[in-house]
């Protein structure tokens, strides 16, 4: 997307989303935002997107974005799943 518009962030802190970058972005009134700074400037996130349920070969799926990271946990539940198994093996 090649929209960039200038705004201005008034006596409160707050800043407006020109109509147009709302309108293509699907962004309606009460959306969550997400700011966080990065480090040229600020990175904003609307939090509009639903999460999208599927059936990928008979499992049902939700594809959404993670508000935060979960690596450090799927590598846990990974290791006490590789345990499981070789315990199961030992038996």
């Amino acid at each position: 997307m090649a929209i960039k518009l200038k705004t201005k962030i008034d006596s409160f802190g707050r800043v407006v989303i020109p109509k147009k970058i709302r309108q293509a972005m699907g962004i309606k009134n009460n959306t969550d935002v997400y700011i966080e700074p990065v480090e040229n400037g600020i990175f904003l996130s609307a939090g509009n997107v639903d999460p999208v349920v599927k059936e990928d070969n008979g499992i049902i799926v939700v594809c959404s974005e993670p508000l935060e990271d979960f690596t450090g946990f799927l590598g846990q539940d990974r290791q006490d799943r590789i345990k499981k198994i070789v315990k199961d093996l030992d038996n």
